[in-house]
């Protein structure tokens, strides 16, 4: 059997233990990337349950001392190393949130949970400390790590202040990578998103901000999935955005953003794709309704019940339609309610858009 990442981590912390240490030119920057893959196999294996100690000889609590102490490695590396050091630990924890965003569960139970970092404080201690005496560049890089790090740093007070303080930054870069760690905590607390979304709003309608932030702060509407309630608000201010917008690029990103932050619920689903049915009957660009018909689309492809017409038929792909027993049209239908689906097939009844792509 193929030990696991439990039985290899004390190696592995020897291993970039002395990558760190060494002087030839490249090493610590390898060391220091090999962990990422390591990293989020381990996330992996921890999710999955995958916790046989017993197989490997390990004492219990042995594979979370050595999942510490690479983490404060890491941590070190950032603090004192140089420019190409800062990013290559950057990298690692940006693999392990890509492993993070494909996850199906918002809940973090793997290697970076805050159950599991034991030391927390020191990793964010070390971090704040780059933050506070760096220059724009160490700024941009700590905030990026704060949001890969957003499971256990979210309830720091501290941390939550440098975040929201550098959306204001007089710095392109301090803005951007504000609102990716903005972002990421906003998917997991309710009270930073509310915070957070006001500030979007007054970035989104300031003159002064760039088109590159205005395109960056769009984005983040995707992200306000940590309740229904907080999706419903950004959701209503992500249609006033985008009434009151009038630039391609602008409108392109936010109509993507709203439709994934619609696709969380099926009462926000429906009331998006009457908005973009709607919306076609505007003067819009090429760009812009073809948009629309991809946002229409995803929508469909993640909600099937979507394809629901009038009683209990369906258009299938050939263009036949089927009929559905009643227990099968409450299998399709999920949980929607009946006054719901009468709602979305009079909606239905009358686009001819939606027909045309269904």
């Amino acid at each position: 059997m193929e030990p696991t990442c439990a039985a290899c981590a004390m190696e592995w912390s020897i291993q970039l233990e002395k990558g760190l240490r060494s002087c030839k030119p490249g090493v610590p920057v390898k060391a220091i990337l090999q962990m990422g893959p390591h990293l989020q196999r381990w996330s992996r294996e921890l999710e999955s349950g995958i916790v046989p100690n017993g197989m490997f000889d390990l004492v219990p609590g042995e594979d979370e001392l050595f999942a510490n102490a690479i983490l404060l490695r890491l941590a070190d590396a950032f603090r004192g190393g140089n420019t190409e050091i800062k990013l290559s630990v950057v990298r690692v924890f940006l693999i392990e949130r890509k492993h993070h965003d494909n996850r199906k569960h918002k809940q973090c139970k793997g290697l970076l949970s805050m159950a599991r970092v034991a030391n927390h404080l020191e990793l964010l201690k070390r971090v704040k400390s780059v933050f506070n005496d760096g220059d724009s560049e160490s700024k941009t890089l700590a905030l990026v790590l704060f949001g890969c790090w957003a499971d256990f740093a979210n309830d720091n007070a501290q941390i939550r202040y440098l975040i929201l303080s550098s959306l204001v930054s007089p710095h392109d870069c301090e803005v951007r990578a504000s609102l990716f760690a903005a972002g990421c905590f906003c998917e997991i607390s309710d009270d930073f998103a509310c915070i957070t979304l006001e500030m979007l709003f007054n970035i989104m309608n300031s003159p002064a901000a760039s088109l590159p932030i205005k395109l960056a702060a769009a984005r983040i509407f995707a992200k306000f999935r940590c309740s229904y309630s907080v999706a419903k608000k950004a959701y209503k201010i992500g249609l006033e955005l985008i009434s009151n917008s009038s630039n391609e690029d602008i409108l392109v990103i936010m109509l993507f953003s709203l439709s994934k932050l619609a696709s969380i619920s099926t009462l926000l689903t429906s009331n998006h794709v009457e908005f973009l049915v709607s919306f076609l009957e505007r003067q819009l660009t090429s760009h812009v309704r073809e948009t629309v018909l991809r946002c229409i689309y995803f929508l469909f492809r993640n909600k099937p019940s979507l394809k629901l017409y009038s009683n209990t038929s369906f258009e299938v792909p050939d263009g036949q339609y089927m009929e559905l027993s009643p227990s099968e049209y409450e299998a399709w239908k999920g949980d929607w309610t009946d006054d719901e689906m009468l709602e979305l097939n009079k909606l239905f009844s009358h686009s001819e858009v939606l027909n045309c792509i269904v």
